[in-house]
């Protein structure tokens, strides 16, 4: 009884050291490793436009066919980020969902960053909207991919998690997944 949301990144800092390739491959495994559990699960990306946030739906929890892999490819890093405000869209479509369960997972470099958003107050607004929403049930998972692991664990704090080896990610979610799974 459980239901999963990944959230990736797509600003211009995730084109450094192919951070937005492996964001796209660890978002096609983890949605190969639900549907193949029956698990329903939701696959969004985010940036910024302007002072707009830009959403992209790669995989519903009700997809209407089988295209949600090729959709993911067209994820790429392209302008700023607000990531709280995504954070905050995909929690609260989880918080409504009826499993029990609801494990959000983000996927970034943590470097949020867009005009007046940004630095420690961006960070600080990231620890309060994880908080919120883990009051709410919604469990968290920060991934993050290589070099990013100090920013991802200073902001995320135990809800981190290093999948810079992506062989090993199917093994470590489903670790996670048996960690909350109730017998």
């Amino acid at each position: 009884d459980i239901a999963v949301a990944i959230l990736n990144d797509e600003s211009g800092s995730m084109a450094s050291d192919n951070r937005i390739t492996c964001a796209r491959a660890a978002s096609i495994i983890l949605l190969d490793f639900c549907r193949k559990l029956d698990i329903p699960v939701a696959i969004y990306g985010h940036t910024t436009s302007g002072e707009d946030v830009e959403l992209y739906a790669y995989a519903e929890y009700d997809s209407m066919d089988d295209k949600d892999a090729f959709r993911l490819m067209d994820m790429s890093a392209r302008g700023s980020n607000r990531d709280g405000a995504a954070l905050r869209f995909v929690a609260e479509r989880l918080v409504h969902r009826p499993e029990d369960i609801k494990l959000l997972m983000l996927v970034s470099d943590g470097q949020p960053a867009d005009s007046g958003y940004g630095g420690t107050a961006a960070e600080e607004d990231l620890r309060g909207i994880k908080h919120e929403y883990q009051r709410k049930g919604v469990l968290f998972i920060a991934a993050a991919i290589g070099s990013d692991k100090e920013n991802i664990e200073r902001i995320y704090g135990d809800a981190f998690l290093d999948i810079t080896d992506l062989t090993k990610l199917p093994v470590k979610l489903a670790g996670i997944i048996k960690r909350f799974i109730r017998y």
